[in-house]
């Protein structure tokens, strides 16, 4: 008989996160029976969840729901009756912050696991540092994406007997290399890609103030952005103020952004932070070099800058990486070499998640 395992998140909207959850648990599902507890049952990726999962939706409601988020006793009670519907081997908070209260407020005795994907030292995580410190120190683990990412928390909480686990995040190769091969548009000249949702943290507006400098050099090229988000109206306008919708264009939000990915010239990360930077291994799986600021995990990925450009978290120095492949077409053709052999590492990885998950 397989065992139960409980998985909470707030959405499937798409996001690095939630992509790796659905990749996760196409791996754990043949091997357990999994039940998922959304905040709302909705997103891009539920189309995308593995066969056999049951999603149990925990908004029904306003009234309830305002209940749930800001009265700890109805959130227990809600958390609780979930929890004791089954019998749970392990309940596992797969986003930052609030999933991990929830798998805190469960009070039977089960195996409790908490997943960070970000630096928290830079990135919000909704509750305050008291509830996290509390909640994390109920885990018999806590998974970070990234080394960089775990000395971050352990200096941040300090949490004496946490047991601390890195876990790259997890890419599906086959079928992103199978759905990179979807026809669209070809591009006309140079072309450099961001893919990600427009929030604060991405920084695409550093695109358009470096997409001006090099029009106004005369290089040509242009700077494809997949995504949305709310700071979509403020790139918009920038583009329109800075006089660079020739060469600055939005491709929206794509189910499938893996073609243009494959197709670019070079995958350019601009955020001044991340936790472990997913879409950077998924350009490095396609053979499209990379320049990325030097955020947490991204250093992991690219090996240290073997295949890829690492750059400060300053936009002169981005810049300078972009403007240097654009002037030299042999930068960007050693990468393509490197590339070839770039091991996503995933055997090991699916090792270590059921050794997690089992609590080896």
């Amino acid at each position: 008989m397989k065992k139960k395992l409980l998985f909470f998140a707030y959405t499937l909207d798409i996001g690095g996160a939630e992509k790796v959850l659905v990749d996760f648990l196409k791996v754990l599902q043949p091997h357990y029976d999994i039940d998922l507890a959304l905040l709302q049952a909705k997103g891009e990726l539920m189309q995308a969840l593995p066969d056999n999962i049951n999603v149990i939706q925990m908004r029904n409601g306003l009234f309830s729901y305002v209940l749930f988020r800001y009265i700890p006793f109805f959130r227990k009670l809600k958390v609780n009756k979930i929890a004791n519907s089954k019998d749970y081997y392990a309940a596992i908070g797969f986003i930052e912050g609030r999933s991990s209260t929830w798998v805190a407020d469960i009070k039977k005795d089960i195996r409790k696991i908490a997943w960070v994907h970000n630096d928290v030292n830079r990135f919000n995580i909704g509750i305050s540092e008291k509830e996290a410190i509390d909640s994390y120190s109920k885990m018999h683990t806590v998974v970070l994406v990234s080394d960089e990412a775990k000395k971050c928390f352990d200096e941040k909480y300090r949490i004496e007997q946490c047991n601390l686990e890195v876990l790259h995040n997890l890419i599906d190769e086959d079928k992103i290399i199978q759905l990179s091969a979807e026809p669209v548009k070809e591009n006309d000249s140079f072309t450099f890609i961001n893919v990600g949702r427009m929030r604060p943290q991405k920084r695409q507006d550093r695109l358009v103030e470096i997409a001006k400098r090099l029009k106004e050099e005369g290089f040509r090229f242009k700077i494809q952005i997949v995504g949305d988000g709310s700071e979509e109206n403020k790139i918009r306008e920038m583009i329109r103020s800075e006089d660079v919708s020739d060469c600055v264009e939005l491709l929206g939000l794509q189910l499938n952004p893996y073609p243009y990915i494959k197709q670019a010239d070079c995958f350019v990360l601009t955020s001044d932070f991340e936790g472990f930077g997913i879409v950077v291994k998924e350009a490095a799986l396609l053979g499209t070099p990379v320049i990325s600021t030097d955020v947490t995990g991204v250093s992991e990925v690219l090996h240290g800058g073997k295949y890829g450009i690492l750059c400060d978290v300053d936009t002169d120095d981005i810049y300078r990486a972009m403007r240097s492949v654009l002037l030299s077409e042999d930068i960007l053709l050693s990468f393509r070499e490197k590339l070839k052999n770039y091991d996503c590492s995933n055997k090991a990885i699916i090792d270590k998640l059921f050794k997690i998950i089992e609590g080896k």
